[in-house]
């Protein structure tokens, strides 16, 4: 293979819309797409030469168990050489989580030896892109999910088709009890940037059909179709999770942010007001009880 083949295919593979890395055997970055960029938030110029383990994607499965280790795709490609899909959340630059769908395979010599591992992933739409609109929450901000007026819509919709076709689904509502004291001690800009990157967390954690939406301030609302009792509770313990396992970067420090659920299901002759009422005095709960 001359050089010049070389670079071209470089070349190509930088300029790939899917998100595309390469690391050798010590998981050290060798590569770093157009896309790679695009998704994750990091140029080449920051991650290239790093460890993938250097505290910059920081895999994770939908209950937040972190996959930086063992459990990792790639290390484990490069242990037996078996490609390997599998539907994960990395750490975007900014902090939130995105749900992303990744290829793992192994790269070998002209002797057949594994010297490194090749990674491509695309960004997992969790639902439609008619759903977002900007819904701000003060100072400039805004987060790219629907407000109270249309999850108000979607609510009704989702109680029709309850009424005349028997479809379940149960509403989640979600406070950010941290918030307070992110206000005292680092101010209100970080505030409004702990909303709009949990706002971001929690979008790309619900299934296809399912919405979450701004509700009121420092609220948030989710409709999900489809669940019983037990799968609404664990999708209300992933959200939970996966916002708790956010990465803020605020100047040298981080911002934390927690989250509390409340959840209910719907009734037969539920009103809007009846189910949403019931899913807040389940989030009382849980905020009193510091979960």
């Amino acid at each position: 293979m001359t050089q010049l083949t070389q670079d071209a295919y470089r070349v190509a593979l930088e300029a790939m819309p899917t998100g595309v890395y390469l690391v050798d055997c010590q998981r050290q970055i060798l590569l770093w797409s157009k896309g790679a960029e695009e998704i994750t938030g990091y140029q080449a110029l920051e991650v290239v030469g790093r460890s993938c383990r250097d505290d910059l994607l920081m895999h994770c499965d939908s209950g937040a168990q972190c996959l930086c280790g063992h459990a990792c795709p790639l290390q484990q490609t490069m242990h037996d050489g078996n490609p390997r899909t599998a539907d994960l959340y990395l750490l975007h630059k900014d902090g939130h989580r995105v749900p992303v769908r990744v290829h793992a395979a192994p790269l070998h010599d002209a002797r057949g030896a594994i010297v490194g591992a090749i990674e491509c992933f695309d960004r997992r739409v969790a639902f439609p892109a008619a759903d977002h609109q900007i819904c701000h929450t003060g100072a400039g901000h805004a987060t790219a999910i629907p407000g109270r007026e249309t999850m108000e819509a979607r609510l009704s919709e989702y109680l029709d088709i309850h009424d005349t076709a028997g479809v379940p689904f149960g509403v989640l509502s979600m406070a950010v009890p941290s918030l307070d004291h992110v206000r005292k001690t680092k101010g209100g800009e970080a505030v409004h940037t702990a909303l709009v990157v949990t706002a971001q967390t929690l979008a790309g954690a619900l299934g296809p059909g399912d919405v979450v939406g701004h509700w009121a301030d420092g609220r948030f609302l989710a409709l999900v179709t489809g669940c019983t009792h037990s799968t609404l509770a664990q999708v209300a313990t992933s959200m939970r999770r996966l916002v708790g396992s956010m990465g803020i970067r605020w100047w040298d420090d981080r911002i934390p942010v927690t989250l509390s659920v409340g959840g209910a299901i719907v009734r037969s002759g539920d009103t809007a007001a009846a189910l949403v009422g019931r899913a807040d005095i389940a989030l009382e709960r849980s905020l009193f009880n510091g979960s």
